[in-house]
């Protein structure tokens, strides 16, 4: 039952995204493709309101003065909000180090983002290369702010790697920054956690299901470190390749939480263990991530599906 019941769940919302994609293509903002060279990649792996957004960016944020020293890691940034996210970093003077999945999409984003400290890639549906990957980035040295944005819809054990695994994995090896965000959804409010099925041969485990153990992992990271400040976002159904084109909740809201949790300025920014949208906290959540034994369950399996345990657990 499990089983069907995620299945269902993948279909009914690769149904409704794709029907607001076809309503909505009308309304799509026009950009000229040929002024841009291929850059930010128009309709390839950004939606035109992306592009929008990234050309935005380009002619309004400043640098800041004095400029900032905080070294930035975000994950999935060669597309989408975690795209824009490093954008503005960049623009602001921050030091950002993005990752791509290929060496296509490390070119990919070395021309989109030239300014960007460097670039780590590894796929993060390989977790051999996510291994890999952590040791690449602790040569880089430490990072103030990791942000763990990357994601997939993709079916099969793909949304599972990427989604969930991954992001423990390269928590556990990585060293430890001051700050850590993790990218979940609303979808994981409709999720049950199903553990067994974490460690069984072929895991049948669906997107909304993966967005609730991030939120969940990220509650256990924030209870357990208590040197580092952990938070989970929600950026919405926003007009990524992922969420389709004209996605109803705001762009702009979206990624610019994750600006302003990395920068931590405000007050409301330096907290910890809370589930933000749009800048704002959201006490509306699927309260199973507060229990302790949830979390402390989560981090069992992880260890056992990986042979990685978590630090200080």
């Amino acid at each position: 039952m499990k089983a069907k019941g995620n299945i269902l769940q993948n279909v009914l919302l690769v149904g409704v995204m794709a029907l607001f994609m076809l309503l909505s293509r009308h309304t799509t903002p026009d950009v000229n493709a040929q002024n841009l060279n291929g850059k930010y990649g128009l309709n390839n792996y950004n939606t035109p309101e992306v592009v929008e957004e990234l050309q935005y960016i380009e002619k309004n944020i400043k640098p800041l003065l004095p400029k900032p020293e905080t070294r930035i890691l975000i994950t999935g940034s060669t597309a989408g909000i975690g795209q824009l996210a490093a954008k503005t970093l960049i623009a602001k003077g921050y030091k950002v180090v993005v990752h791509a999945r290929n060496q296509k999409r490390a070119e990919d984003v070395k021309r989109d983002l030239p300014e960007a400290e460097a670039v780590v890639i590894g796929d993060l549906s390989d977790l051999n290369q996510v291994k890999r990957l952590a040791e690449d980035i602790n040569a880089l040295g430490k990072f103030d702010v990791i942000i763990h944005n990357a994601g997939t819809s993709s079916g099969g054990d793909t949304v599972f790697k990427v989604n969930s695994l991954a992001p423990y994995i390269l928590t556990s090896l990585v060293h430890k920054p001051k700050r850590l965000i993790y990218v979940s959804s609303d979808l994981h409010k409709g999720a049950r956690l199903n553990l067994e099925n974490m460690q069984s041969s072929a895991p049948n485990i669906g997107y909304a299901e993966t967005k609730l153990h991030i939120f969940l992992f990220a509650k256990a990271v924030a209870r357990k470190w208590r040197d580092v400040k952990v938070n989970t976002i929600t950026p919405g159904w926003v007009s990524t390749k992922m969420g389709g084109s004209n996605a109803p909740d705001n762009l702009r809201l979206g990624y610019s939480t994750l600006v302003w949790l990395a920068e931590g300025k405000d007050k409301a920014a330096q907290t910890t263990g809370q589930y933000f949208f749009q800048s704002r906290i959201e006490p509306n959540y699927n309260k199973i991530v507060d229990d302790i034994a949830s979390q402390d369950a989560l981090l069992n399996a992880y260890f056992k599906v990986t042979d990685i345990p978590f630090p200080g657990n």
